[in-house]
């Protein structure tokens, strides 16, 4: 519940100073069975200028635990419907430490999006994610 009013107290800050967009985090897969696939959570989304955003937020992640995430993305190609960029950040929640460096490229075409993660250990898997990016205003 605590993430809920955060995200609630962050998405009305940021809707009213700029385009922001509401994140629904979705679907995975993985190329190794065993992990979840239904990577369920929301987020709040925050252009600062022509190239970079912010983004943070929350979803039950690929070892069926609950993730807090935030970074930063810069999109190197926007054009029509098409926003290509490289996000940095730290996400919570997995099993071998308490917070994890990130770095993913991230393709949206509208508001769908799509972010892939290579393996980063020789047990893990790589994975392809799919979310919404829904603009609120």
């Amino acid at each position: 519940m605590k993430y809920i009013f955060g995200l609630f107290i962050l998405f009305n800050v940021l809707a009213s100073h700029a385009e922001t967009y509401l994140q629904v985090n979705g679907i995975s897969r993985h190329d190794q069975s065993g992990y979840n696939e239904f990577n369920y959570g929301a987020g709040v989304e925050h252009v600062l200028n022509q190239n970079w955003n912010v983004a943070a937020g929350w979803y039950r992640n690929s070892e069926y635990r609950g993730s807090s995430y935030a970074y930063g993305r810069y999109s190197f190609y926007k054009k029509h419907n098409w926003d290509i960029g490289v996000a940095v950040g730290a996400v919570t929640g997995y099993r071998r430490a308490t917070v994890i460096p990130m770095v993913f490229p991230e393709v949206c075409y509208g508001w769908l999006c799509a972010v892939a993660f290579p393996r980063v250990e020789a047990t893990g898997a790589n994975v392809i994610g799919v979310r919404l990016r829904i603009p609120v205003n």
